[in-house]
């Protein structure tokens, strides 16, 4: 003790030497064990290069919609949103409460019962369904214009082109005898023919079935009227032939057209025939002039006026 009292400044030096080895001793312990102060905490686990893959659903949602937007339907309305006004003629309508038809004669409440766009000028013609039916067809028939499994009959597509009549003459020329009538025909360009009841006409389809012998006065002079009956075999017609007079039973023809495709149909007065898009139904062609023509749905016996084309 009395040599650090007699070496004070000494004995201060040498304590501060030993307290800064000791530090430096410290920092390099410290130093060397650094790296295993966080060898738990190192990630082991190999990187993932892999790009995930995105969903763009909801793009392509947003897309679509952006593509088509909403129609003009009539509303309600709400505190933001007016109700639907359509300007036509120079005034102001609202499809909801006008009695007025925007697209005659569709009613507005079809239009909006169906989500259609009130403010195309083309509404009548327009085909939403693609089933080659217009809105005017649907809304006369009763479909509706969104589904194309509900449409018109196709019959209502059909269209008279063209009437093609061919005429055939035959002329009762009288009893010859022993139950047998003498038959001639211009349109067969054949020689006299001399049938009996029961026999067929050669060359034409029909039939003998009856003769009557009658007389009728005229000018004070009595005159031959008898009358011989035939029928056309293919269609089931009675036709009166009267002695020594022409009469003409044509053959009937209809050039068709079916607008919903195109497809064209020739069809002969009494055949039967079907349109392509519904190939079991089977329709009948009962009646045809160069006005219209007249069709039967042999399933219900219905009837069908059949218009020319314009």
């Amino acid at each position: 003790m009395d040599w650090i009292k007699t070496n004070y400044d000494r004995a201060v030096l040498v304590f501060f030497a030993v307290a800064l080895l000791l530090c430096a001793g410290l920092v390099v312990w410290l130093a060397a064990s650094f790296p295993g102060t966080f060898s738990d905490r190192k990630n082991t686990k190999a990187p993932n290069n892999t790009v995930s893959t995105f969903d763009v659903g909801a793009i392509a949602e947003a897309s679509t919609l952006a593509s088509s937007p909403r129609t003009l339907a009539a509303h309600d309305g709400s505190l933001l949103v007016s109700q639907v006004y359509i300007l036509k003629d120079g005034k102001l309508i609202n499809p909801s409460e006008s009695e007025e038809p925007l697209h005659p004669p569709i009613k507005n409440a079809w239009i909006q019962k169906y989500g259609l766009d009130f403010s195309d000028p083309g509404l009548k013609d327009q085909d939403p369904d693609g089933d080659g039916f217009s809105n005017l067809d649907e809304f006369l028939d009763g479909t509706d214009p969104t589904d194309p499994n509900s449409h018109p009959p196709f019959h209502t597509k059909l269209r008279l082109v063209k009437f093609d009549s061919r005429p055939f003459v035959l002329r009762f020329n009288g009893d010859s005898g022993d139950n047998t009538y003498t038959i001639n025909s211009k349109s067969l360009k054949a020689k006299t023919q001399f049938v009996k009841i029961g026999d067929m006409i050669q060359g034409a389809p029909y039939k003998v079935l009856s003769y009557e012998k009658k007389t009728a006065t005229r000018n004070e002079m009595e005159i031959d009227v008898s009358e011989l009956v035939i029928q056309n075999t293919e269609t089931g017609q009675k036709i009166c032939l009267v002695y020594s007079k022409d009469t003409n039973d044509p053959t009937s023809y209809g050039d068709f057209v079916l607008l919903l495709d195109g497809s064209t149909y020739r069809v002969k007065k009494d055949d039967e025939f079907s349109l392509k898009p519904e190939p079991g139904k089977k329709f009948k062609l009962i009646d045809i002039s160069a006005q219209e023509a007249q069709i039967q749905d042999l399933s219900t016996g219905e009837k069908f006026r059949i218009a020319p084309t314009k």
